[in-house]
């Protein structure tokens, strides 16, 4: 019976997932959801839902991973994009102990700053901008010693120049821990939700994703590695590439289409981290995506597309995070961190 709760949450996210139909590569809407939250996420990948959780941007993406660790923790996180294009996230989280309940509020934005407004024949007639904010509210509870549960409310709101939208998106998750510190598993299904308001006439699908994490530390190495399993509610991530369709006109020799373990690699993230000093004072960071690498490499190009790496360090009662990812040929993105504890200012009377 100890385990009855943990078997049918996962039982009905797995139920759950496979009714929904998720689409990429440009089908869905608010796909922003899908931005990494903080600076020590985009150094792993972009995803670890199975990771020990030591930082507040984990419950963005597995809310599960809340726990009394977190009582009162509070960090704010800023990633710059392409073209002036920045990403930001700023959460809070407050422990009930008589409850077994861990809180977070969060505030997710994506800006993509100003650009031009021209007619049909190229006119300039003024300047626009766009914004997408999301505004996230969940907890977690924990059953067991061991296992804890959770759930996300997003309201999402989005400005494309004069065309806007708004919708509804929920987040499931299970975290389960063999013992601190130990090997850990996670299982979220994220950005499960609806369209409110389209921006046209034809309402459009959320990036709804359905993933599961492991993780674990070496007993010899003070270094933690990571497995992280994305949409497996799509197993297909394969597309036509008309540069890899190979012909017998001409002679044309092109490379070959994608097969069954490229399709399986492209749902795997990689990543680990080296735990080092007392406490764990400064960690080092790694990360490898496949679906990233294989989308945006450019063809007769070698580069580290998918790599991402970064560093985090304590310094007294604030912990500074940044991670640079490797996402296309043409440029790299940086994310920045700060977090602490208000609970150091509030207890010392500083605050």
């Amino acid at each position: 019976m100890k385990y009855k709760y943990l078997v049918h949450t996962l039982f009905f996210l797995f139920v759950t997932a496979l009714s929904l139909h998720s689409q990429i590569g440009g089908k869905e809407v608010f796909t922003f959801l899908t931005n990494s939250p903080s600076a020590r996420i985009s150094a792993l990948g972009g995803s670890s839902i199975g990771g020990v959780s030591d930082r507040l941007g984990d419950a963005y993406l597995n809310p599960a991973s809340l726990s009394d660790t977190m009582h009162q923790a509070l960090s704010f996180q800023h990633q710059f994009l392409f073209e002036g294009i920045q990403n930001g996230y700023a959460a809070y989280a407050h422990h009930l102990p008589a409850k077994k309940v861990t809180l977070h509020a969060a505030f997710n934005y994506l800006l993509y700053g100003d650009f031009s407004v021209r007619d049909e024949f190229g006119n300039l007639t003024g300047q626009a901008n766009a914004t997408d904010i999301a505004v996230v509210v969940g907890g977690s509870y924990e059953p067991y010693e061991k296992l804890r549960v959770g759930i996300n409310l997003k309201w999402i709101s989005s400005r494309l120049e004069v065309y806007q939208s708004s919708g509804l998106a929920i987040d499931l998750g299970a975290q389960y821990e063999t013992k601190p510190g130990g090997l850990t598993i996670g299982l979220a299904l994220r950005n499960a939700g609806t369209q409110l308001s389209p921006y046209f006439d034809t309402r459009e699908t959320l990036p709804t994703d359905l993933q599961i994490g492991f993780s674990n530390r070496l007993k010899y190495l003070p270094f933690r590695f990571g497995i992280v399993l994305h949409h497996l509610n799509r197993w297909n991530l394969l597309y036509d590439n008309p540069t890899q369709e190979g012909g017998f006109l001409f002679g044309n020799v092109q490379p070959k289409q994608p097969g069954s373990f490229d399709n399986f690699m492209r749902h795997v993230i990689l990543n680990g981290e080296f735990i080092l000093g007392k406490g764990g004072i400064f960690r080092v960071r790694l990360g490898y995506n496949h679906q990233l690498k294989q989308e945006l490499s450019v063809d007769g190009f070698r580069s580290l597309t998918g790599v991402s790496g970064g560093f985090g360090i304590r310094l007294k009662r604030f912990t500074f995070d940044y991670s640079l990812a490797k996402v296309h040929f043409g440029g790299s993105t940086h994310h920045l961190g700060l977090s602490t504890s208000l609970n150091y200012f509030t207890k010392n009377r500083i605050l």
